[in-house]
């Protein structure tokens, strides 16, 4: 490989100043790579233009071959992109290497001198043409390269030719016109043929040769039917046959692509020469034709076999390299299917052209043909059909993706919990082809989910327990002041509702803890909280003990009458429970309660309500045993007709206190 140089600089490039900065080793290394290159385009030189030069001494027989261009640009070229000293290096190689072959023939050196100019030329115009893409054989196997090729090859000559054709003429004594003629189909074909070929074998000839002799027997057998066409074709004299050799091509190149175009090209030029010179084949058929005539003839029918055959062979490579890449692709494709623990589905939307990659047996246990021959939805859990069919049945082109949860049924009966994400494929337009469904296993997610799901209802019950022993009052089981004033909050924010709260105080409680104890008195407590449950049954009341012998009763949705009933009901309830008391008036456990209500937002406030119930139940606690109500201007005392004493009496809100 060549060492990369400058490209502007002004000095030969072994002496250029990145050169000399390198290490001795390293500098060594790199101009016996620029002298190997420089020798070796100039050895090719010389050995091609021997040949040629020695053609062009016997002018007079049609063997016109002129390969010292497709030589020398075949030798350049993977060393053109090095810049511009390295390419006039080489071009002086190449220059040298003529003049050098020139001299040893005895060509004069001011002919020779412009011939080299020429191929000089030639090869400034056939590099700008093909730009620095293409440096080895490899590069000509794509379309695009080949097609640039054969236009360099073309327009090369049809730009030299001409020049070239006066110097021919004028040391060979030939017409100018018929000169250019044979210079531009010569140097053409010298191109066309010779430089494919040198890039061919230019350093690899063992493997090129290696794998030539590794084609099938079928490969080997059409070059051998194409060598021994064409052999017959150039050699008979009875018949125009020019034709025949066009079929043994094409099963050349089907066989052996742009190496057996290059093949075909050389041996039918080797051929069609050696028959046409001695006087053979379809060519010399020709009625009143010239030898030159007869050359300008074989010229352009090498000209077209080569037309046809690299560019068709460029072709069969690409599209071989095509076809391997996507055997190589659809073998790892296959390799990663097979080695994926996750579960490939492929699908039309109908179900048709069913795949299933073969995790489906780890995964379920159903073979890949097992799990085809069923309908895909039969695997299903029947409840969650629908939901697939559903999710299959929105996708199209403007959704794309579906994701869902399901349970599929294994072969031994059992369920597993998998998670699918489609997505579509083959979009056209408003038409989708299929689907490709990703399927993964999530019975331990399922699991954990689960186990979460419990332990969050269980944190949830938790909290909700611990949150109502926060607001329970731990002797009675009803709520306590916090609990209620929550409560009753929530009550308030019922918008036009009427809403009655109680206050509620045992009469003479601590006479009857000194009677009886503490204990009977915790008893007593826990009588009265039965009551007031009883009686506050519903799920929008509230019963609470807001500290000592003080009870509160919120009833939502109650007005003031229907509050006064249930108050009443409460205080005669316990006066029938007859619960002793020695140290009251009545002889028995008794209560006094105040009420108040309200029915619009500005008499829905629970501060505002149980003020007005405690001023309530203050009236109450002067008589003891009977029930006061608030009812905004007044307070209304109810007692007990059977005691003998007055059954209401009227207080106003202002003597209250």
């Amino acid at each position: 490989m060549s060492a990369v140089v400058t490209e502007e600089s002004g000095s030969v490039p072994w002496e250029s100043t990145a050169t000399r900065a390198l290490g001795p080793s390293i500098a060594h290394a790199v101009r016996s790579a620029i002298r190997r290159d420089v020798v070796q385009i100039a050895a090719g030189c010389f050995a091609a233009a021997i040949l040629s030069l020695r053609v062009i001494g016997r002018v007079d027989q049609p063997m016109l071959l002129w390969p010292v261009s497709g030589v020398a640009l075949a030798l350049a070229l993977p060393n053109w992109h090095l810049g511009r000293n390295k390419r006039i290096l080489l071009m002086a190689a190449a220059a040298s290497g003529f003049v050098t072959a020139a001299a040893v023939v005895g060509m004069p050196l001011r002919v020779a001198g412009m011939i080299a100019l020429l191929t000089c030329l030639d090869m400034l115009i056939a590099a700008a043409i093909l730009g620095t893409g293409i440096r080895t054989f490899e590069d000509l196997k794509q379309v695009r390269n080949i097609l640039r090729f054969l236009a360099a090859s073309v327009l090369t000559p049809l730009i030299s030719g001409p020049a070239g054709a006066y110097v021919v003429s004028r040391s060979l004594h030939l017409p100018v016109t018929q000169t250019a003629l044979l210079n531009i189909f010569a140097d053409a074909l010298g191109l066309g043929i010779v430089t494919p070929a040198v890039l061919a074998f230019k350093i690899d000839a063992h493997l090129r040769f290696r794998a030539l002799r590794a084609e099938t027997g079928s490969a080997i057998a059409t070059l051998l039917l194409f060598v021994a066409v064409s052999s017959y074709v150039f050699w008979q004299t009875s018949n125009p046959f020019l034709f025949m050799v066009f079929p043994p091509i094409i099963l050349v190149l089907l066989a052996m692509g742009l190496e057996g175009a290059v093949l075909t090209s050389i041996v039918i030029t080797i051929i069609g020469w050696l028959g046409t010179a001695h006087g053979h084949g379809p060519v010399c058929l020709i009625r009143a034709s010239s030898p030159l005539h007869r050359l300008l003839v074989l010229q352009g029918f090498s000209w077209i076999s080569i037309v046809t055959a690299l560019p068709v062979g460029a072709l069969l490579d690409e599209r071989k390299s095509a076809d391997q890449s996507a055997r190589q692709a659809q073998s790892i494709y296959q390799a990663m299917l097979q080695g994926a623990d996750g579960l490939i589905v492929l699908s039309a939307l109908d179900g048709s052209n069913r795949y299933v990659s073969p995790a489906i047996t780890r995964l379920t246990g159903w073979t890949p043909q097992e799990y085809l021959a069923g309908d895909r939805f039969e695997t299903l859990h029947p409840e969650d059909r629908q939901m697939a069919k559903d999710a299959i049945g929105r996708l199209g082109a403007k959704t794309s993706e579906q994701t869902l949860r399901y349970r599929m049924r294994m072969k031994n009966g059992s369920w597993k919990w998998v998670e699918a994400s489609l997505k579509t494929y083959g979009v056209e337009g408003e038409k989708v082809a299929g689907y490709v469904g990703t399927v993964r296993d999530i019975s331990n997610l399922k699991e954990a989910e689960e186990r979460w799901r419990q332990e969050r209802r269980g944190l949830v019950k938790e909290r909700r327990e611990m949150a109502d022993l926060a607001n329970t009052d731990p002797l009675t089981g009803l709520l306590n002041r916090r609990g209620f004033d929550e409560k009753l909050r929530r009550h308030a924010e019922q918008r036009r509702m009427q809403h009655t709260v109680l206050m509620i105080d045992v009469d003479f409680f601590k006479k009857y803890n000194d009677t009886y104890g503490h204990q009977a008195g915790d008893d007593c407590l826990m009588r009265i909280a039965d009551v007031l449950r009883t009686h506050a049954a519903r799920s929008t009341d509230a019963a609470a003990r807001m500290g000592g012998e003080e009870f509160a009763v919120a009833l939502l949705g109650t007005g003031l009458a229907e509050g006064l009933l249930v108050a009443e009901k409460i205080r005669k309830a316990l006066r029938d429970l007859a619960l002793e008391h020695a140290a009251s008036p009545f002889g028995v456990v008794t209560l006094s309660a105040g009420i108040a209500w309200g029915s619009d937002s500005a008499e829905l406030d629970a501060k505002l309500l149980l003020a007005r119930a405690d001023s309530a139940l203050y009236v109450s606690k002067r008589t003891r045993d009977c029930v006061s109500a608030f009812d905004n201007d007044a307070a209304l005392a109810i007692d007990d007709p059977g005691e003998g004493r007055r059954e209401t009496e009227v207080f106003l809100a202002g003597q209250s206190e």
